[in-house]
Parts: C-alpha cells; structure tokens; sequence
C-alpha cells in the first residue's frame, strides 16, 4: 500500500521538475552558457608552460678517505641548501634574467625583486632515489637530483635549466675549494697563535732555569754526587792537615829538645851529617809508624814515607863511610872550634826548621782548604735542599707548556691533513656535480591541464543553471495549476481559464526573445574578451591551475 502512494508522488515531482525546466530553459540557459563560456575561454587563451630539467650527480671523492681526508664535512642535503642560496641570490638571478631575456611582459611594470620571486618560484629542484635506500645508505638516495625551470617557451626553458646545472657544477666546486681553504686558514692561524704561546712559554722556562740554576731536578743526582765528592775530599784534607799538626808538633818537640841538649854542655862536638841524616830516619819511622796505626800499606802516604825512609838509608850508610874517611885523614879540631861551629853547621836543625816551616805551610793550606771545602758543601747542601721547591714551581710552569706543545703537534699534523685536502680539492679530486642528462626541449606543456578545466567548466555551468532555476522558483510566487491554489487555500475551484495569446503578444514575445538573444551574444562576446584578457599571458593563473608549476624542493 506504501508503494502506491509512493509511486504516484515519485511521478508528479518528476513531471513538476521537467515542467520547471521546461518552463525555465532560458533562464538555465543562460547561465549555463556564460560559465561554460568563460571557463573554456580561459581554458583556451592560458598560456603553455614548459620544463625542463637537467639530471646531476654527484661523484664521490676519487681517492679513498683513509688515504686523504677531505675537510668538507658537510651532508650534501645542506650543501645543496647552501649552493641553493647562492645561486637564487637576487644579484645572480638578475643577471640570468638579463642574459635570456625573461619575462619580457613584467618588465615594464614589476620591479626586479618581484621578477626574483617570480623566477624563484619557477625553479624546481628535485632529489632522485637510486636503488634501495636500507642497502645503500642514507645518502645513496641523493646522489643524483635535478634542477628544472618552468617557461612560457620550451627553448627558453631548456636554455635556463642548462644555465642552472652549469651554475651548480661550477659553484660546487668553489664552495668546496672555499671551505677546505677556510678550515686550512684557520688551523695556520690557529698554529701561528699557539706556536707564539708555546715560544712565549719556552722563554718563560727558559728565564726560570736560568735563574735557578744548580737547583734544578735535572741537576739534583749531579749535585748529589758533587756533594759527596767534596765530603770525601773534605775528610782527606782534615786528616792531611791532622798529620800536619802533628808532624809541627813533632818538629817542635825535636828542636826543643835539641836546645836542651845545647845548653847543658858547649864542649860537644857538632852532630854529624850522618847523625843528622839518623835523626831524620828516625823522625821518618816515627811517622810510618803512626800512619800505619790507620792505613794499609797501599795508602799513598805510607808509600811516600817508605821510599824516604830508604833514601835516608842509603844516604846515612854513604855518609858514614865518608865521615870515617875524612876522620882518619884530617886531625881531630879543637873544642873552640867545634863550638864556633854548632849553630851555623849544624844541618840537622836547619832541616827541623825547613821541615817546621813546612808543617806550618801545610796547616795553613789545610786550614784554607778546610773552609773552601765546607762553603762548597754547605752551598751543594742548599741547592739539594731546594730542588724538591724548584721542582714543583718548574712542574706549573710545564704543566701548560706540554699542554700546549701536545696541542701544537696536534695542530701542525691536522694542517698538514687540511692543506693535503685543499690540494685535493684544487686537483677536482673530491666530491664533484657531474651534468648526467643536460636539458632538451620538453615534448609536451606542462600545463594547464585544458581538458580538466573544461570538465570543471561544465560541472559549475550546470550547478549555475541549476542554481538560476532554484533561485527563480524560489522568488516567483504565481500558481500555475488548480493544484497548486487548492493547496493553498481551501476554498473551493469551479472552472479554470487557459492562458490566451494574441498576435500582439506573440510579437511582443518574439522581439522580447530577439533582444534576450542578442543580449546573450552579446554577454557570452563580453565574457570570451575578458576571458581572454585575464588569461593572456597570464603564468600566475597557469601557476594557480597547474599545481605542479609551484616552487618546491622535492626528495
């Protein structure tokens, strides 16, 4: 029972609506066709735009990095960037706009900032995968990328892209050159700092050790050593000049025993030579034998004293065989004479004299010798005593001189690598751009896409003739059938009166017609010439439509 009610409904709104556009076709008409009209006059009249693109590489460094290390360390990816800059700087891109004569419509009336950004807009740079990124690495898929120009010409374009890929291969090899010099620069300056530093340091040492020297901890084990080489020579020359005391003692006991002798008797005779040269024997054995109550034999002054002692024997042995030649030969002196003769032929005590003076001599150098050999310890003692000091006071001064030696070796080594790098990019023999597939004229527009325009063209020319139809329905308020005034008021409908037409007012309608027709011409000749003049020319439309023209940098 639904259903029959239903399908009667369904057939009247049907028969209602083909009754509205039957009624209304003009006036759906009409907006139909101007949309359509302008939107397949702007499809027609937009200009062509074209790319081209040139293909680069990017070559790596053609001798291993464990042999030479290159200095540039930047990724590619910001290398780009960087190239990027330069080559899109405003001064570069005038210069570009000048050589191909770009834009030739804007040039009159856009400034050359607008005319940068406009050719900014037109380049497009894109990043090309190559193989399996996961097995190649993060890098392998940038090894490749293109650089591509938009134009209203495809001459133009591929002349442009060219020109591009030209400037990125040249410019590539300036920065790296730019960079490895740079990180050379500054490591020699870096060296020339630190080398002034280290001289300035050396000098510093330098004035320290000199200041203090023989306190040095270099010095100490020499100093060490002097000291106790003088410490042994001090108890040699103590016990030298202890001999020497008692040898003076010694001298002076004989004399004095000497004088003893003189003095209870005058009448005797003078000691002989052999006596004299007896007595000296004996003083002789005195002292051999003391000196050995302390050394060996093969102490030097026990030999010394032994070979005296056999001098004098031999010699008192020759003197009295003398004596008892010249006492048998020559007669006995008297006692007068004898006496004259003690004090000045008396050799025996001249010798005691010569040998007292001589102990006297010794003491006195023993003493000197003494006091010269204890300042020389007392001064070793001290440089001894003050080489812990200097040792810490040297060791903070050398802590920053080794510190920064290390740091100038380290230094002079990286500037040895980063000159061997900048070399290496002078020689062409690191990272370089590489052209693979120069720009040629492309085959077809990139855009506009002129068929999906038309398709958008004729969807909103129905949705406006839809829209002119609903809107009219909407304002008139007339009734057109008895169904519609029963509708709306209840009263009742006797008859219903058709619509009657005279000639006049079937003249009326044909000029009415003749007018809405000329005047439709005459809008859609209207419509197609501002189509025209919106669309000629016009790149930011097509950039608009075609969303492929915008600026990007694709990966």
């Amino acid at each position: 029972m639904t259903t029959v009610h239903e399908t009667p409904a369904r057939q009247q709104g049907l028969a209602a609506l083909a009754e509205t556009l039957r009624r209304r076709k003009l006036l759906a008409l009409v907006p139909f066709l101007f949309v359509l009209a302008a939107t397949a006059s702007v499809a027609f009249f937009l200009p062509s735009v074209w790319r081209s693109r040139a293909v680069i590489m990017v070559d790596r460094q053609q001798i291993p990095e464990a042999f030479v290390k290159s200095t540039v360390v930047s990724g590619l990816e910001s290398r780009l960037l960087t190239l990027s800059q330069e080559i899109l700087a405003r001064a570069r891109l005038l210069e570009i706009i000048e050589r191909h004569a770009l834009y030739p419509a804007l040039r009159d009336t856009a400034s050359p900032d607008e005319l940068v950004d406009k050719m900014r807009r037109d380049i497009r740079i894109e990043f090309m995968d190559q193989g399996d990124r996961r097995s190649r690495g993060r890098d392998a898929r940038t090894l490749v990328f293109s650089v591509g120009y938009t134009a209203p010409s495809p001459a133009v374009s591929t002349a442009v892209s060219n020109t591009l890929a030209a400037l990125y291969v040249e410019e590539n090899v300036k920065l790296r050159e730019r960079q490895a010099a740079g990180t050379s620069d500054f490591l020699e300056a870096q060296l020339a700092e630190v080398r002034k530093r280290l001289a300035d340091q050396e000098t510093k040492i330098a004035a320290y050790k000199e200041k203090h020297m023989g306190e040095l901890p270099e010095q100490r084990d020499a100093n060490l050593r002097t000291l106790e080489r003088l410490q042994q020579q001090l108890a040699l020359v103590q016990e030298t000049h202890r001999r020497a005391l008692e040898r003076r003692q010694m001298i002076t006991h004989s004399l004095a025993e000497l004088d003893v002798a003189g003095s209870g008797t005058t009448s005797e005779p003078a000691p002989s030579r052999a006596s004299t040269a007896q007595a000296r024997l004996t003083l002789l054995g005195q002292e051999l034998a003391q000196l050995l109550t302390k050394f060996s034999e093969k102490y030097p002054d026990v030999i010394y004293t032994k070979e005296q002692i056999r001098v004098l024997e031999a010699r008192v042995a020759e003197e009295a065989a003398q004596a008892k030649a010249e006492a048998a030969a020559s007669p006995r002196p008297d006692a007068d004479t004898a006496r004259r003769r003690l004090v000045p032929q008396n050799s025996y005590v001249q010798s005691l004299m010569s040998q007292l003076d001589q102990a006297n001599l010794e003491a006195k150098a023993g003493v000197q010798q003494i006091a010269d050999l204890q300042r020389q310890i007392a001064l070793y003692q001290k440089r001894v005593d003050a080489t812990p000091r200097r040792e810490h006071e040297l060791a903070l001064i050398t802590r920053d001189y080794e510190t920064t030696r290390e740091l100038f070796r380290s230094l002079l080594g990286k500037r040895e690598e980063a000159n061997i790098a900048a070399d290496l990019e002078q020689r062409k023999k690191g990272e370089t751009f590489r052209i693979l597939e120069a720009a040629t004229p492309p085959d077809r527009p990139l855009g506009p896409n002129r068929l999906r325009l038309l398709l958008v063209g004729l969807v909103l020319a129905v949705g406006a003739a839809g829209a002119a139809v609903v809107l009219a329905e909407n304002v008139d308020t007339s009734f057109r059938r008895v169904d519609e005034l029963r509708a709306r008021f209840p009263v009742p409908v006797l008859s219903a009166i058709p619509r009657i037409t005279t000639e006049s007012d079937r003249r009326r309608l044909a000029r009415q017609r003749r007018v809405a027709v000329a005047a439709a011409g005459l809008g859609l000749l209207v419509v197609i010439g501002s189509s025209w003049a919106i669309a000629r020319d016009n790149q930011e439309l097509v950039g608009l439509l075609a969303p492929d023209t915008a600026p990007t940098t694709k990966r």
